[in-house]
């Protein structure tokens, strides 16, 4: 189960800042211009039930996204087609988070509070279970 869980939140951290690259890809010039900032800590947020639930469907959908486009990414045969692949596993990927219920910055929110929140690790690591099914064993038998 501790396997599960890094491995979750290692998906986690991943997976918001993929999702983000939306918005970052978008403000690049905006940033070179400026210097860089230090990263604060995610700020303590309340997550009800519905949001972890809807975090956890959006993520699902990510995931799966995001092993369909490697392989595209892993196919494509030049840079002009990795970047059109890249720009529709974007597109594709902020569809589905926001197809859950969440804004693109919900969902970064709640993945950086994740990081730093175990409690909330563990209610998102068990509604992505209950969709899934996976990452089911006890303690005991990791």
């Amino acid at each position: 189960m501790k396997l599960f869980k890094t491995s979750l939140l290692s998906l986690v951290v991943a997976t918001g800042l993929t999702a983000g690259s939306v918005y970052a890809q978008a403000q690049q010039d905006q940033s070179a211009q400026a210097p860089a900032m230090p990263q604060q800590a995610a700020p303590q947020i309340d997550v009800s039930e519905q949001q972890v639930s809807d975090f956890a469907d959006a993520y699902v959908a990510v995931q799966t996204l995001s092993q369909e486009y490697r392989v595209k990414l892993q196919n494509a045969a030049d840079a002009e087609q990795t970047q059109e692949i890249q720009q529709q596993a974007q597109a594709d990927m902020k569809g589905a988070i926001t197809e859950s219920g969440l804004e693109l910055v919900e969902y970064r929110q709640i993945a950086q509070a994740a990081n730093q929140d175990e409690e909330l690790r563990n209610r998102i690591s068990a509604a992505i279970t209950a969709i899934t099914g996976q990452g089911e064993e006890t303690e005991a038998e990791s």
